[in-house]
């Protein structure tokens, strides 16, 4: 079967950029330790392979920026190889959450966050892998059915899963069977409600937000692997790191898991191109858009909504993971599914003259308010956008006026030249399509 036709999924229309810190927005959450209560030390412990004869080093103390350094050395010696250190075993009250969202940097080393429960012994525990990005501060997100118990480091797996009520103890472990010093920094350790989402990791240095564009605060980030995949297949990379503003809805690794399979392969075929940027363009807002308005108009053409039932907000049906994300050239709000386009029927022409509209509508303000950069960047796009998803509604004529457009303003340096050579180009070709 066509993507085109496969449960309306070639109207996907997806954008794929995102930035740092992500986060379950909006939802409940707990703490779960202090770093910066004074007695906070006396709630850890250690526990290292010397209890069984090894030689390995690890330890903890509270820093003074109020978070809790796991750090020493890893031995192999004597049947050595693990480091650990937990909190000593209270209720923590915590029935009914369903997630646990950690923020940390690590040394680039492969650490396990575990989870120990009253009816498990004390070489036991509930465990997730976490891998770090050395000196990179991570946001990571993980869902309580995604932790296996083990039993001295060995998975078992005929153990129920861990049960929120349960759980007594946290702590981290490093048994990565490399030898040497180590050294992790825990800023929180907090439980999430009504997450519904697996392992999530994502980079980014709070003090450095929305200094970097859309296109390398997605790449740097390295947990959104395939919209940037997408992104790069689709040639919108230049495009994307222009002054814009843009606002961009960027679904996560696992929204795009959900998807039917071969959804992502058949899209990332180079025959496919036309189809991959329709749907990159449903995803995209050439404005700043902050989540206070409740409808924008997408480059695709269509609208999007945002809805707040209860303290949850979504864009369509896609639930907003982390809002107004700002970066150098725009806006992100990370989305936990693809967005479906509503079905709508237009005539090739009708498409594309909304399209010229949308783009227009955008550019004009931003020209105006000396912008001339952001205008020609949203025109740019528009014109592509016409070349390659919307061949049907050109004629031959149309066509040569866009590609030389294209092909000028590459040869401009002038910001101001190039907006008026696009747009020139665009009410040419909108004057074209006009239905007898």
């Amino acid at each position: 079967m066509d993507i085109i036709n496969r449960s309306h999924f070639a109207q996907l229309t997806v954008y794929t950029l995102f930035m740092g810190f992500l986060l379950t927005a909006k939802a409940a959450d707990k703490s779960l330790v202090a770093f910066s209560d004074e007695s906070a030390a006396q709630n850890w412990t250690s526990v290292n392979d010397n209890v069984m004869g090894g030689i390995s080093e690890g330890g903890f103390r509270m820093t003074d920026d109020d978070t809790l350094e796991f750090s020493g050395r890893l031995s192999l010696e004597n049947n050595g190889g693990f480091a650990s250190i937990r909190t000593k075993p209270k209720n923590l009250n915590i029935d009914g959450y369903d997630a646990i969202s950690l923020r940390l940097k690590g040394d680039g080393r492969t650490y396990y966050f575990n989870l120990m429960t009253s009816s498990r012994n004390s070489a036991s525990s509930y465990r997730a892998p976490i891998e770090t990005q050395k000196d990179t501060w991570q946001n990571v997100q993980i869902s309580l059915k995604d932790f296996v118990y083990t039993s001295f480091g060995r998975v078992i797996g005929t153990v129920a899963p861990v049960k929120a009520k349960d759980i007594q103890s946290v702590g981290f472990t490093l048994s990565d069977k490399k030898p040497g010093p180590f050294q992790l920094e825990v800023k929180e350790i907090r439980a999430l409600k009504a997450t519904g989402s697996t392992v999530t990791t994502v980079t980014g240095d709070p003090d450095k937000s929305g200094s970097r564009d859309i296109v390398d605060t997605a790449i740097e980030a390295g947990a959104f692997k395939t919209l940037v995949s997408a992104v790069k297949a689709a040639g919108l990379v230049d495009s994307l790191k222009a002054n814009g503003p843009l606002t961009v809805f960027a679904p996560t690794d696992e929204a795009f898991a959900k998807l039917p399979e071969g959804t992502i392969e058949d899209l990332l075929r180079p025959e496919n191109r036309d189809k991959l940027i329709a749907v990159l363009t449903y995803h995209v807002v050439p404005d700043k858009i902050l989540l206070s308005k409740q409808s924008w108009k997408t480059l695709q053409g269509q609208s999007i909504e945002v809805k707040s039932p209860g303290s949850v907000k979504k864009i369509n049906q896609a639930r907003v993971l982390k809002s107004d994300i700002l970066a150098s050239n725009g806006v992100i709000h990370v989305i936990d599914s693809v967005l479906l386009t509503p079905i709508k029927t237009l005539t090739a022409k009708q498409a594309a003259k909304e399209v010229i509209q949308l783009a227009i509508n955008r550019g004009v303000p931003l020209f105006n308010a000396g912008q001339p950069s952001a205008c020609a960047a949203i025109y740019e796009v528009a014109a592509n956008s016409l070349l390659k998803s919307h061949t049907n509604a050109l004629d031959k004529e149309s066509r040569l006026i866009l590609e030389d457009a294209l092909n000028d303003i590459r040869k401009d340096d002038d910001p101001s030249q190039k907006a008026w050579k696009l747009r020139r180009a665009l009410d040419a070709v909108n004057e074209s399509l006009h239905e007898s």
